[in-house]
């Protein structure tokens, strides 16, 4: 039984209605250990021949037996593992990989050898043997043409196949370089079957033992030069050397590595496109960012871990003694009767920077700011601000402490800033936070002016006859930190009559009495409502510009005495402190037992219909937006991407034509892909924290949640991948041998 048998083989080509015939009743038979020359004229069939042996090319009649098998049954996958297992080619113009060195073209067909250290050795001892090795990192594109053919031989070795077919290997190469190929061709395939197509038989003829003339497609003569070898016995594989299903993936991984690291410009080309794309994904989400919150439920309150908000059932306030009796028994760790400020938002808006940000109040606590000291004083603030508003209070330390007006419905209130903490994540809201005593007068502030409060004050006589009284609404009353208790400063319109009584009385004195609106109803002392009114123990009159000009200005003392004389009538909502959400929700259920109802601060409730329809039309029209983005960027990628099939398809042919099986292929050509977008998201990640780092970048885009940043991975890996396939799919559409040509897909 002959090695490799050719009984009755045709071929015939078909383009465009016209038949062709290309070889026809061939009967051939060739054993290990042969050197057949093939000879004939341009266009007799001898190359058509070799493609068909190979099983690059399809044959339609005939049977090709290969150990006595017959392959005509065979479909594409079968003659990629035949290729795999008994073919290794050297062309005329030589199918290097240019873009690889000669140590990694040679090291391509040792891929079944998993031991790394082993398959190098290897592959230095194939090139040492084909006199190569000062040109082991050279590049296949810097190499003369008799190296590039000396690589394809190691290469053909390398493999280690029992069949070499050399199409016209000298074709391109002087005399002297040819007949050195053919003397190393025979020289390294003693122990193979080594088929030469040639047009010039006297290069050959020196080591040929087998001459075969083909002539119009069919053999003319079969010549045997030389005894017919002694059959040569088929060597036992290495089991190291032994191809593995299971190493398929393997394979790929490292053919992958090979691809992006042989081809730096492409590669660094590749992982700029997907850094673009990344880096635009991102920031339109940042820009859309708040959009995707529009179906979050929003929440009652504030939510402060451990609230529990307490009202009483019937409607009537929650007096301080109610709410520490509350406190003692469910044991809470803190109690606040004026929660008012907790629940409220308020914007800042800088119109020498263009910056705005919305803000709350809350306790300091134990917080020890970043930059200055936490707050002391009723009016000092420690700032908990996004690092856009650098711009405004500075990075450095706290020399002369900037103010910080906060608006407080109808009033503004001057802080003095002692400590500032900036944070990054600009989704976060920011704080004013305040020392607990701040903290109480601001809520006194914020309560009395979110409700029309004003302050009406009389001069008082010796006798206590008021001969002088006005009334200031609560944006025309301020409070000065810096007074005395229990003073205040009255407006200069009425300096002279209160000196004029000051003179002539032995026990003046300044009255305070609260003015408010509730429900369009103007309530005064005296009207049945409970009232505050406080005597002040000094004055001063206001004069010339500042705070005393044309306003009421009164000690904290007094302001805050308001929230206790009045408030407490008309703010019936209280707040308990516990360690956490679920100690509060335990505590809950026994405080509405006993007669209140109790809320955890994270209790959502389900917006207005007609605020649904808004959200979800934003929603709508920012996901059609995210959407267009991420299409835009696929047909980008896929646009570039397609510009580089060209400069694979030569690579991917000759890889075909080797044996290396597709899925092989595929798996490197994913694996390129994915080693080009680990940079990208790396680049990508450094890119979004420079921007997000960077104070003026930061106030535009909204910084992405992690669950974004992993969606948009996702997204642009999805899209790579897809990339990837179609240029696959066009890749593989092209026969081997019309790709080795440079031809395309139909």
């Amino acid at each position: 039984m002959a090695f490799l048998s050719l009984q009755g083989i045709g071929k015939i080509y078909v383009s465009e209605g016209n038949v062709a015939v290309g070889i026809r009743g061939v009967d051939l038979s060739f054993e290990r250990g042969e050197f057949v020359a093939i000879t004939g004229r341009s266009g007799s069939g001898k190359s058509t021949l070799l493609n068909v042996i190979s099983g690059m090319d399809t044959y339609e009649e005939g049977e090709l037996f290969i150990e006595g098998q017959p392959t005509s049954h065979y479909q594409q996958s079968d003659w990629e593992l035949y290729r795999e297992k008994y073919i290794s080619f050297v062309f005329q113009d030589y199918n290097i990989i240019d873009s690889y060195t000669v140590l990694e073209n040679v090291e391509l067909a040792l891929m079944n050898i998993p031991d790394r250290r082993e398959r190098r050795r290897r592959a230095l001892e194939l090139i040492e043997r084909v006199g190569l090795k000062a040109h082991v990192r050279h590049k296949g594109s810097k190499l003369s043409g008799g190296q590039k053919q000396r690589t394809v031989i190691a290469r053909a070795l390398a493999k280690d196949s029992p069949i070499i077919l050399a199409d016209e290997p000298t074709g391109n190469l002087d005399a002297e370089t040819s007949r050195e190929i053919i003397a190393l061709l025979r020289e390294v395939s003693r122990d193979k079957l080594l088929i030469v197509v040639t047009h010039n038989f006297e290069q050959v003829e020196e080591y040929a033992t087998r001459h075969v003339r083909v002539y119009d497609g069919a053999i003319e003569s079969d010549h045997v030069i030389a005894p017919a070898p002694e059959k040569v016995a088929e060597p036992a594989p290495e089991k190291k050397q032994i191809a593995r299903r299971s190493d398929t993936f393997g394979n790929g991984v490292l053919l992958g590595k090979t691809m992006f690291k042989a081809t730096p410009r492409l590669s660094a080309f590749l992982c700029f496109l997907l850094l673009v794309g990344t880096v635009a994904i991102s920031l339109v989400t940042s820009l859309t960012g708040s959009a995707w919150e529009a179906f979050k439920s929003p929440r009652m309150f504030r939510h402060v871990p451990g609230r529990a908000v307490v009202i009483s059932r019937d409607g009537s306030p929650v007096t301080t003694s109610e709410l520490n009796a509350l406190a003692g028994e469910f044991g809470a760790e803190k109690a606040v009767r004026y929660d008012y400020l907790y629940d409220q938002t308020y914007s800042f808006w800088d119109w020498d920077y263009n910056i705005d940000f919305t803000y709350v109040f809350s306790e300091n606590g134990d917080r020890t700011p970043k930059i200055g000291r936490a707050p002391e004083g009723v009016t000092e603030a420690h700032l908990y601000l996004p690092i856009s508003a650098s711009s405004i209070f500075g990075k450095k330390e706290i020399a002369d402490p900037p103010v910080f007006q906060a608006r407080l419905g109808m009033g503004t209130v001057t802080l003095t800033v002692t400590g500032i903490t900036y944070f990054y994540d600009n989704t976060k809201t920011a704080e004013v936070r305040l020392s607990d005593e701040g903290f109480r007068f601001l809520s006194a502030y914020a309560l009395l002016a979110s409700q029309s409060f004003s302050v009406r004050y009389e001069i008082n006589d010796a006798d206590g006859a008021a001969f002088y009284s006005d009334a200031w609404e609560l944006d025309r009353v301020t409070v000065d930190p810096a007074l005395p208790a229990g003073t205040v400063i009255l407006p200069p319109k009425t300096a002279r009559a209160a000196a004029a009584v000051y003179e002539s009385s032995t026990d003046p004195a300044v009255v305070l009495r609260d003015e408010f609106v509730t429900g369009g109803t103007k309530y005064r002392a005296g009207d049945g409502q409970t009232s505050w009114t406080y005597r002040a123990d000094g004055f001063t009159v206001g004069a010339g510009a500042g705070e005393g000009k044309g306003s009421l200005t009164v000690s904290p003392d007094l302001f805050l005495a308001a929230l206790d004389g009045t408030q407490e009538a008309l703010y019936r909502q209280a707040s308990l402190f516990f360690g956490s959400d679920r100690t509060a929700k335990r505590a809950i259920e026994g405080i509405n037992e006993k007669g209140y109802l109790a809320v955890s601060s994270d209790t959502t409730y389900t917006p207005d219909p007609a605020e649904m329809i808004v959200s979800s039309l934003l929603f709508l029209l920012t996901a059609l937006l995210w959407l267009f983005a991420l299409l835009f960027f696929a047909f980008f990628v896929s646009l570039c991407c397609g510009r580089s099939i060209d400069a694979f398809r030569g690579d991917t042919s000759i890889m075909r034509s080797m044996g290396i099986p597709v899925k092989v292929i595929r798996i490197g050509m994913y694996v390129r892909m994915l080693l080009s977008l680990v940079p990208a998201y790396l680049l990508s990640a450094v890119a979004m924290f420079f921007i997000f780092r960077t104070p003026a970048l930061n106030h535009f885009f909204r910084f992405p949640r992690p669950w974004q940043f992993v969606m948009i991975a996702i997204g642009v890996l999805a899209l790579a991948l897809l990339s990837t396939r179609r240029q696959i799919r066009r890749l593989f559409k092209t026969s081997v041998k019309t790709a080795l040509r440079g031809g395309d897909a139909a």
